[in-house]
């Protein structure tokens, strides 16, 4: 997995690729086969597979990491770790967090500013931007390149401040050194065009598939190359992909069961 950490970071300075977050082995097998650049952990797609909720502290780093390799193993392209909260709430534990998925041949992570607590909710400004940092010097000590991607939930939650909030953490995520800057709930072109212009840094814009893009002509879905023309670097998936893939196995067997037909259009190998 030598070169993995530099390509991925070099990916991040010029052009626009897609990162597709995956839950198996053989997903991320089949997608990296297909020309994807880059796949990602999804911390609700992986949850989902073993029974556990996401954002709830009920996966535990070593599980994720575990988990993490696996994927790594199966593919020939960088993966990204979508830690949630980096497990831990100061900012040693960033840095922890990153040596422990480095290990497993990841090319990077992302920590989000949501604490995973309901009641203690969004990390203060300060803190969040303190983990960032400790996470991009734990980085930066390790022998291969490895990308911070320092996260907002500001939008996704609805969150005080919205839009103004967004901008302040990510720009005080940028000025630490995140390596790439990631606010989920940017599905508009206006906010994608704000995030973009202003956070100071390569911004990735989660698009789940399928979800409305509000394009001018009145069509349903933004397109990578409308995204690529915003200036954004990294488009990633969430866990729509699969989703998608539970959902369709689940109509196929409603198929069988009410039609009693075993044909597909689906190809199985």
């Amino acid at each position: 997995m030598d070169g993995l950490g530099a390509r991925f970071l070099a990916m991040h300075d010029t052009g626009t690729f897609v990162m597709a977050n995956v839950a198996d082995a053989g997903t991320a097998r089949a997608v990296s086969g297909a020309g994807i650049a880059a796949i990602a952990t999804t911390s609700s797609g992986h949850a989902t597979t073993i029974g556990r909720r996401d954002a709830a502290g009920d996966v535990t780093l070593d599980e994720h990491a575990e988990h993490t390799a696996t994927l790594v193993a199966a593919a020939s392209v960088p993966c990204n770790v979508d830690a949630e909260n980096g497990y831990g709430h100061e900012p040693e534990d960033m840095a922890a967090a990153v040596r422990r998925f480095a290990a497993t041949g990841a090319a990077g992570m992302g920590i989000e500013d949501w604490s995973g607590d309901p009641e203690r909710g969004l990390y203060d400004r300060a803190l969040a931007i303190a983990r960032i940092e400790a996470a991009v010097e734990a980085a930066a000590a390790l022998d291969e390149p490895f990308v911070i991607t320092g996260r907002t939930e500001v939008l996704l939650y609805g969150l005080d401040g919205g839009l103004d909030e967004t901008m302040a953490r990510l720009q005080g995520f940028a000025e630490v050194g995140a390596h790439c800057l990631y606010a989920p709930g940017t599905w508009d072109r206006p906010t994608i065009r704000t995030v973009v212009d202003e956070a100071g840094g390569p911004v990735n814009v989660l698009v789940p598939l399928g979800r409305p893009g509000f394009r001018p002509d009145g069509s349903p879905d933004l397109t990578v190359d409308d995204l690529a023309e915003m200036g954004v670097r990294r488009i990633s998936l969430g866990g729509s992909l699969y989703s998608a893939q539970v959902a369709f196995a689940a109509e196929l067997a409603r198929q069988v069961l009410g039609t009693g037909s075993l044909a597909s259009n689906l190809v199985v190998g």
